[in-house]
């Protein structure tokens, strides 16, 4: 099984000159040493210890300091708290006093929200990343580890089995965000499985550019480190295809939004990946919401292989995965997880559920939502409908809280009828919605066609369809849907 202190420790001792980490500066992209990512790590441990803290929150961008910050505090044994930098200063203050942080950590970019928050908890002790009274304490910490006391690299692990090790919250599309408390032990099973499926070595190249505060991110970045393989650091999406040139990335761990605009810039530059970027992608893992079959094909029309894996925060990022083999079986989402550790299921409702250590311990201060969640077996249930095929092959066919049951007692999966919407031409993005009552199929559809052409491919659309799945009303938006920071259409939006 996966020892993520004890992989960290081994790098340290075995490669301590190899990078751990690239980050840019200008057009060049520069090492960061397995030495100096661990001493900074050690540094980072001795002052949690010296100021007997328990719980701290995170709030910035993608960055070197940003992941030393989360290593520090998941190998010193106390609660980390990844925070959305999107959210407004308000629900980041709510956050904060919800998991009774001790002390907030962020970067200059947020200095403004972090004042409000401030306002709001006068009590709140408060670092930013590279500050004098920051770098006062750093400086602090490396004097007495040079005078002798002992880091974490030198002692046993601090993390207790099963212990909180960090609390995520949900995205919050459908309902109010719930913190999860998951366990070093969860993503341990990520990094085995993603290790098991994807082959992933030391000195392969990726980017760190899946926000960090979702899990799906923290996730793939401890995955990478995990085996030594370098990601370079991207704190801006918009700058991903400049960021796959400068750090010269080997595979990509993307969204399908992010998915959908590298494919874009790619066909602008070449007629594949490997003439654009003068080296080719061996493959992109894509995860945090549906793969349109369209950006799929473009993809693979650019020589690139796009995998898929599914999982929920709730779940540590985990259910299923592809294989990076040649395997992988478009329109799946992934491969059920190879870890003995983990059981999946279909429930005779046709929920997919999960039972392992990647399954959270719970909402945070939340019991009845937990039991609602987790059932007395230790299954999780996912909230998704979907069935395993025969060869492990999981199929996600739609979220139960978006199914549409008509009066007449039909289900309606929004997803698939959105899935068909998209494969028509200059379709760009479908949000499907219904009442169970009226049993009226709404569309809202993101295009730049004019609405009559809409309206004549809607028409042949519901030709090809039962009555019970036919459109009934559709709204036609010119510009594109709110997202979360994860990818997802934000719903009723």
């Amino acid at each position: 099984m996966m020892n993520l202190f004890e992989s960290f420790r081994r790098h340290r001792k075995e490669r301590p000159n190899s990078p751990a980490l690239l980050i840019a500066s200008g057009d060049r992209a520069f090492p960061i040493s397995w030495r100096q990512f661990t001493d900074d790590i050690a540094t980072i441990a001795w002052l949690i210890k010296a100021h007997s803290v328990k719980t701290v929150a995170l709030l910035g961008e993608n960055s070197y300091e940003w992941m030393v910050a989360h290593v520090a505090c998941l190998f010193s044994g106390i609660v980390v708290v990844p925070i959305d930098v999107n959210i407004p200063a308000s629900e980041v203050a709510d956050r904060l006093k919800k998991v009774e942080a001790d002390f907030l950590v962020y970067s200059s970019l947020y200095e403004e929200k972090v004042r409000e928050v401030a306002s709001i908890l006068p009590r709140l002790k408060a670092g930013r990343f590279g500050s004098r009274k920051t770098d006062f304490y750093l400086n602090a910490g490396r004097v007495a580890i040079k005078a002798g006391f002992k880091t974490i690299w030198s002692e046993p692990c601090k993390i207790e089995p099963g212990q909180t090790s960090m609390i995520v919250f949900t995205s919050g599309t459908t309902s109010v965000p719930q913190g999860v408390e998951l366990t070093v032990a969860g993503i341990e099973a990520f990094v085995e499985s993603a290790t098991l499926s994807l082959g992933i070595k030391a000195e392969d190249v990726s980017l760190m550019v899946l926000p960090l505060y979702h899990i799906y991110g923290i996730c793939v970045a401890y995955a990478l480190l995990a085996n030594g393989a370098v990601p370079g650091v991207c704190p801006d999406f918009r700058r991903l295809y400049d960021a796959v040139e400068r750090f010269s990335a080997d595979y990509l761990f993307l969204v399908p939004a992010l998915v959908d605009v590298l494919a874009s810039k790619i066909e602008r530059r070449g007629k594949s990946a490997k003439e654009a970027l003068g080296r080719p992608l061996k493959w992109i893992l894509s995860g945090g919401a549906p793969l349109p079959r369209r950006t799929y094909e473009k993809m693979k029309n650019l020589g690139v292989e796009v995998l898929s894996v599914y999982g929920l925060t709730e779940s540590t990022a985990l259910f299923s995965i592809d294989s990076s083999d040649g395997s992988a079986v478009p329109g799946s989402a992934g491969r059920r997880t190879l870890l003995s550790s983990c059981e999946t299921a279909v429930s005779k409702e046709g929920e997919l559920l999960l039972r392992g250590p990647s399954v959270m311990k719970g909402y945070h201060k939340n019991p009845e939502k937990t039991a609602a969640r987790v059932d007395a077996e230790g299954f999780l249930h996912t909230g998704d409908y979907g069935y395993i095929d025969a060869a492990g092959n999981v199929y996600v066919t739609g979220r139960m809280s978006r199914t549409i049951i008509l009066s007449t007692g039909k289900k309606i999966s929004p997803e698939e009828i959105e899935e068909s919407l998209m494969s028509l031409p200059e379709v760009i993005e479908v949000f499907v919605s219904g009442d169970a009552q009226t049993r009226e199929i709404t569309a809202e559809i993101y295009t730049l066609l004019s609405e009559d052409k809409v309206r004549r491919a809607i028409d042949g659309f519901n030709g090809s369809q039962p009555v019970y799945k036919r459109i009934d009303s559709v709204k036609i938006r010119r510009v594109p849907f709110e997202r979360t920071s994860s990818g997802k259409v934000r719903v009723g939006k």
